[in-house]
């Protein structure tokens, strides 16, 4: 017997959209409706459904960078922060 659950509300401030089992991201213990919700729209990313425009209820100081520009950002510095072995 299959249970699905229920599709809920994007946690995202503003966002109209719903989170299924199928398509979700995940931040904090939170569910998103896509990876520009969970990251809190950086650089203004918006929102892929085009009738919702969550991103402009973010302020800029809230918004955080993507994990994946993170992991970017460390991977160009790594080598650079280690130290040199005698």
């Amino acid at each position: 017997m299959n249970h699905a659950t229920p599709d809920l509300p994007c946690a995202c401030p503003g966002c109209m959209c719903q989170v299924s089992d199928a398509a979700h991201h995940q931040r904090d213990g939170k569910a998103y409706c896509s990876q520009a919700c969970a990251d809190r729209h950086p650089g203004g990313q918006p929102c892929p459904n085009a009738e919702c425009h969550c991103e402009s209820s973010v302020k800029v100081r809230d918004r955080a960078v993507s994990d994946s520009q993170l992991d970017e950002a460390i991977e160009e510095t790594f080598p650079a922060s280690d130290p040199i072995s005698p």
